[in-house]
């Protein structure tokens, strides 16, 4: 089964789909890895709705790490902060750069964009199960995830794909 027939059964033809990986590492060692489907929530599609219309509208300029144990309503604006409230809120985001970012215009009925990013952590965080991606301070979506610790000095690298299908 191709990735179209797969799309038309799961019913994601003419919805805006897509998937996260994310792998920690230490000292180039693979100590974790955590897989989710991406939740659009509205502010993602306002943030693609005004890039459309040349409004006022940031790129993705970071990825966010929280707490979350379910799914985000469509309207939510943040991720759930660390019960501890010590951490500080620059220790759960990591800016996303222009280069982390491809888009595939190859395929017969989508566009894909494609991002690595890698965060590093900066104070232990422990449970991270969620995480999201930013433009500016609007919050695009929203995975969640079996729980991760994550420690200062590891690589955790985030991938993800969102497609973008077109022509159904």
């Amino acid at each position: 089964m191709n990735d179209h027939t797969a799309r038309k059964l799961s019913g994601t033809v003419g919805r805006i789909h897509g998937r996260m990986r994310l792998e920690v590492r230490d000292a180039g060692a693979l100590l974790a890895t955590r897989s989710a489907t991406n939740a659009v929530l509205r502010g993602g599609a306002e943030l693609v709705a005004r890039r459309l219309g040349g409004l006022d509208a940031s790129p993705l300029t970071s990825v966010a790490v929280g707490f979350g144990l379910e799914a985000a309503d469509v309207g939510a604006t943040t991720l759930t902060p660390p019960p501890d409230p010590t951490i500080p809120a620059e220790a759960l985001s990591s800016p996303v750069k222009p280069e982390d970012v491809t888009v595939l215009t190859d395929r017969p009925d989508v566009v894909v964009v494609k991002l690595a990013t890698l965060f590093h952590p900066t104070v232990a965080l422990d449970g991270v199960t969620e995480a999201g991606l930013l433009g500016g301070d609007r919050l695009y979506n929203q995975v969640v995830f079996e729980p991760v610790t994550l420690r200062s000095g590891q690589d955790v690298t985030f991938f993800w794909e969102i497609d973008f299908p077109f022509g159904h």
